[in-house]
């Protein structure tokens, strides 16, 4: 038996605040979506452009089986000082009115407004 991949994890502070507002049963199944992603068991769909946000990079993982609450996040790269890249947890959510999705693109298009320019 081979061990499993080990990703980093990191997350948007604001996603943690998500975290913990998700209703009791949803919690649980994030935090077991969120392991499986990190030991490289899962990965969710793609996501992309969607109506005014792009969310190219992004992918989604379904917390509940009528798919009303997700995920978002990113797979990073390993940074140079690692051999593995990382799980970055951008949002978590509902899908009601896309504010799952709204909320990802506000805080990427903010992290993105604060990282100097190349």
């Amino acid at each position: 038996m081979t061990a499993a991949a080990i990703l980093e994890f990191d997350a948007h502070p604001a996603a943690l605040t998500d975290l913990g507002s998700l209703p009791v049963a949803l919690q649980d199944a994030a935090v077991h979506h969120l392991r499986r992603l990190v030991t490289c068991q899962q990965r969710g769909p793609a996501l992309g452009r969607r109506g005014p946000w792009d969310l190219t990079g992004c992918r989604k993982v379904y917390l509940d089986a009528d798919r009303c609450w997700r995920l978002v996040y990113q797979e990073r790269p390993p940074a140079p000082a690692s051999r593995s890249g990382g799980i970055y947890l951008v949002a978590a959510g509902p899908r009601s009115g896309h504010q799952v999705y709204n909320t990802a693109a506000r805080r990427l298009q903010l992290l993105s407004a604060a990282r100097p320019a190349a």
